[in-house]
């Protein structure tokens, strides 16, 4: 059961860590105040979001200043190169394992005890006690804060400030006779102190009702020394912590103390009584009731130093409040934890057959009572089942305080219970299950044959934002029928708090027969490692008899974003100077983590990746801007000719209907002249005959004079007209312009008195010949439109290209370009470390990962 807070919650931005309560200046064994974290800017979710959450780049940076020596001198930096190496050598990026169940615990034993017995040696021929300089309680707040400056529900006071543990001493000078075992472990020996981590003391319960696994955790120990090896399971593999005896008490030796009676709490008043102060420190300092966090109800010293170890393993106290027993148990047994939700079980009776009844056998078994207390069970409590008995059908099991009514004098001696207040009762089981709603299971492969094997593969991959399968698959190959157990995994965030970034992942599978008819799958992920779904750290599978054979497991993973989260970068420019050693020591545990995975290369290849798209995107816009713009000069090309074509049909036409206008009044003045003619003959007859018969003009007329005499007998034709005629009008022939020059002046006088004169500038314009294909757009009347007022419908349309070419490589009118996209200033970004184990008796079982497009 979770205890506590939520152990993975995103804020809107990351909260300022509680400030301390001062207290006077006190010895070297009182832990000092914290210092206080003043925020940056980087604390805060900024107006423009970084690019990407990528771990590496701002690691790395932070990692570039130190000296090369400090890179790899310490025991995880050596661990993590061995792990790199690994890494290059397995196909398919990610690591590749295949071995034993026991091996990876047998390794990390060994190398456990080698350390314990070295630093045991040293330390006796130095005549000291072991000190844990990486873990030291008496150095400050670090053993106490997590990188966000969270501290243990333990610490905090109501109105939000803290009161850190007063002091610490050893456990020799906190026990009278101390020892680490009194006849093994047992779940009555154990009572939680302060802390939140019921859910981790009732996983030590469920294995201490198991005989031997307590003592599998603690492998090495010098109790004279003060050094403590322990073993424990995270994230697939068997690692181990070695710590000194040093633990947190209540009560320092500078407390003031007071005793008093008749305490009223409202006035804060009561009678002091008087008493030895020494005395009273000493006693309050003594046995397990003393320390600060968990204890054993006896001078046994295995539960705090396991809890000191394992918060060791996690970084601090701070990172083991809250949590799942299921997950807890996972850490010190290396099994298969899951939890079930009694409402969903369809046979009660089979799953007390099957399962139920072989606690401490093939499984173990924790529980997660109600929010609200009822029948005697603690509300939001996580319990132990460390027995299960039946008298022909599902009866009992063991938890915690009995009810009386049950119990009969056979019953008691069958079960060999006795009354008292040890912290153990029976529940009836139909009662277990109505005030249980989760049940944590976990499966056990510790069997005596250690025949079970373990086959693995790691890898990482892009998390899609739409939610489906995955193109990256992961290919099992089984060769001997038999149980197979199938879990889907991702780092464990516990350890690394303060750099999970701003991605949350719940994770899914899918088992197919490879080249299956039916296309049905054979099992999917029903259980998770939590009750917590969307921040589990691991889904299973179980399929009992399952055939030799190839097969696909599909993964699919839902990625949620808490945009306001501080991502991994912020929070390393955050923490690089303010929290040095705790960032160098957090960031070196997910670096571990996440190598598994090969998370770096993928971390490169998406950068490389965007660039390539990012190139891809530009030579797009290029290629449709250069399109558009063949495309327009085309248009362009194609409209002047089609205007020109126009223009010189226009212009040809009017020049046929010029010279079809000039013919028609060559025919008037013709006729014009004609019936002048016509009408001088008329006049002469009253004018004797001259010599020679000569017309009365003895000279020819001028050019001006014709033309003049034309205007006056077609003024009116050539008024309606504003054009000049396309041609120049022949001369006239002599004997049309000429008369005799001897005939009368008065005759002479009254023929021209006769012709109208027009205006000589008029007369100008109308006789300049012009020529039909010089004439300016003004001397005619085209109806010719500019180019931009054409229609296009002759032309092909393509609505790629024939936006305006202005258009082009505009944010809000290019697909492609991010702008466009959901997450404009902060991009969907998610990459996600899994791995997949698979269980079985086959020695031969394999495990290997396909990658699909882009990692995805």
């Amino acid at each position: 059961m979770r205890s506590g807070f939520i152990r993975r919650s995103y804020p809107t931005a990351d909260p300022d860590p509680p400030q301390p309560t001062p207290f006077p200046t006190i010895p070297i064994r009182l832990v000092p105040e914290p210092p206080n974290h003043t925020p940056t800017a980087a604390d805060t979710a900024s107006e423009k979001r970084n690019a990407n959450d990528c771990f590496y780049e701002a690691w790395d940076k932070f990692l570039a200043i130190q000296p090369k020596r400090a890179k790899t001198a310490s025991r995880l930096a050596r661990m993590l190169e061995a792990e790199k190496q690994a890494v290059d050598e397995t196909p398919g990026d990610g690591l590749q394992v295949r071995e034993n169940a026991a091996k990876s615990w047998q390794e990390a034993a060994d190398e456990c005890k080698a350390k314990v017995t070295a630093i045991a040696d040293e330390c006796k021929r130095l005549n000291r006690k072991y000190v844990d300089y990486q873990f030291d309680l008496e150095a400050g707040p670090y053993t106490l804060q997590d990188l966000r400056g969270g501290y243990p529900r333990a610490v905090m006071r109501d109105d939000g400030s803290i009161e850190p543990p007063p002091w610490v001493k050893r456990v020799e000078d906190i026990f009278d006779k101390p020892q680490f075992f009194i006849d093994g472990a047992a779940p009555t020996d154990i009572h939680q102190g302060s802390s939140g981590d019921c859910w981790f003391l009732a996983a030590l319960m469920a294995i201490s009702a198991k005989r031997n696994l307590v003592e599998k955790l603690c492998v090495a120990r010098d109790e004279m020394v003060g050094v403590y090896g322990f073993v424990f399971y995270r994230d697939r593999e068997w690692v181990y912590e070695v710590i000194d005896d040093k633990l947190f008490l209540k009560v320092g030796d500078d407390d003031d103390l007071a005793i008093v009676r008749d305490w009223n709490r409202e006035n804060k008043k009561g009678r002091y009584i008087w008493y030895d102060e020494d005395k009273l420190t000493n006693l309050l300092q003594r046995g397990g009731e003393a320390l600060y966090f968990s204890h054993c109800k006896s001078s046994e010293t295995w539960l705090p130093l396991i809890e000191k170890a394992y918060a060791k393993l996690h970084g601090d106290y701070a990172a083991v409040e809250g949590g799942f027993a299921s997950e807890g148990i996972e850490d010190l047994t290396g099994g298969v934890g899951v939890v079930i939700n009694p409402e969903d079980i369809m046979d009660k009776e089979r799953f007390w057959r099957e399962q139920l009844s072989q606690v401490n056998e093939k499984y173990l078994f924790g529980g997660g009572s109600q929010r609200n207390s009822s029948k005697g069970v603690v509300g939001g409590h996580a319990y132990a089942v460390l027995r299960a008995w039946e008298d022909g059908r599902p009866s009992i099991v063991a938890i915690t305080q009995p009810m009386g009514k049950l119990w009969t004098p056979m019953m008691m001696k069958n079960l060999g219970h006795t009354f008292g207040n040890d912290g153990v009762f029976w529940m009836n089981y139909k009662d277990f299950l109505k005030h249980f709603p989760s049940i944590n299971r976990v499966r056990l492969f510790d069997d005596k044959q250690g025949t079970w094997q373990i086959a693995q593969q790691w890898t990482c991959v892009n998390v899609p934002w739409t939610v489906d399968y995955l193109d990256t698959t992961f290919e099992v190959e089984i060769d001997k029928k038999g149980p197979v157990v199938f879990v889907l995994s991702q780092p464990d965030d516990r350890y690394f708090r303060g750099l999970e970034g701003h991605f949350l992942y719940s994770l899914h599978f899918r088992v197919y027969k490879a080249g299956g008819k039916n296309g049905h799958w054979l099992v999917r992920s029903l259980h998770n490692s939590g009750a917590d779904a969307q921040s589990t750290r691991s889904v299973s599978a179980e399929i009992e008899d399952l055939e030799p054979g190839k097969y696909v497991v599909l993964v699919k993973l839902t990625g949620t974003r808490f945009g306001e989260a501080s991502t991994q970068q912020e929070n390393i420019l955050n923490y690089a100077v303010s929290r040095k050693e705790k960032l160098l020591d957090v960031g070196r545990r997910l670096d571990y983590a996440v190598t598994k995975g090969d998370l770096r290369g993928m971390e490169k290849a998406v950068k490389e990746q965007a660039k390539v798209d990012e190139r891809l995107v530009e030579r797009e816009r290029l290629k449709k801007a250069r399109a558009s713009k063949q495309e327009e000069l085309k248009r362009s090309r194609l409209r002047k000719k089609r205007i020109d074509d126009d223009i010189g049909e226009k212009r040809k036409a009017f020049a046929i209907a010029k010279r079809a206008k000039a013919k028609e009044k060559k025919q008037q003045r013709k006729k014009a002249q004609d019936d002048d003619c016509v009408a001088r003959a008329a006049d002469d007859k009253d004018v004797p005959p001259k010599k020679d018969d000569v017309s009365p003009l003895s000279e020819p007329k001028s050019d001006k004079s014709t033309a003049d005499a034309e205007t006056g007998e077609s003024g009116k034709s050539k008024a309606s007209d504003n054009t000049p005629p396309s041609e120049p009008e022949a001369p006239r022939s002599a004997t049309d312009t000429q008369v005799d020059s001897k005939t009368d002046t008065d005759t002479a006088t009254k023929q021209l008195s006769k012709l109208v004169l027009k205006d000589n500038q008029d007369t100008a314009s109308e006789d300049s010949p012009v020529s039909p294909l010089g004439a300016s757009d003004e001397e005619y009347d085209s109806s010719s439109k500019p180019p931009e007022e054409l229609s296009d419908n002759d032309f092909d349309w393509d609505s790629d290209i024939d936006g305006p070419v202005d258009a082009i490589g505009d944010d809000d009118d290019d697909e492609t370009n991010p702008k466009n996209e959901i997450f404009a200033d902060d991009p969907w970004n998610a990459l996600c470390v899994l791995g997949l184990r698979v269980y079985s008796l086959d020695s031969e079982a394999k495990v290997k990962v396909v990658k699909g497009e882009h990692g995805s």
